[in-house]
């Protein structure tokens, strides 16, 4: 199971390899709650519903700021949640 986390991690960071700076740090950010909120409550779907709060409250902040939201950064943001999914395909 390590080993297709692991997998998962390196593939995600290799595919981010293109993308804006910015847009990394939104990944790694929803990567970090996501992955803090499936440690504390073992589901996936809160920890996915919690990066997606947070890239959306912050892209509210940035409204309120400077006048500029931007949707790519929320959508970066939830595809940090990617990282706590691990599809285990073993026989119970």
């Amino acid at each position: 199971m390590m080993l297709k986390s692991s997998a998962l991690i390196i593939v995600a960071i290799l595919g981010l390899g293109g993308c804006a700076p910015d847009k990394q740090k939104h990944f790694v950010a929803g990567a970090m709650v996501s992955s803090w909120v499936y440690a504390e409550t073992g589901d996936h779907l809160n920890a996915c519903l919690a990066s997606l709060g947070m890239g959306v409250a912050k892209e509210l902040i940035d409204s309120n700021n400077n006048g500029h939201a931007d949707e790519k950064d929320v959508s970066a943001t939830l595809a940090g949640c990617s990282v706590t999914w691990v599809w285990d395909f073993s026989a119970d």
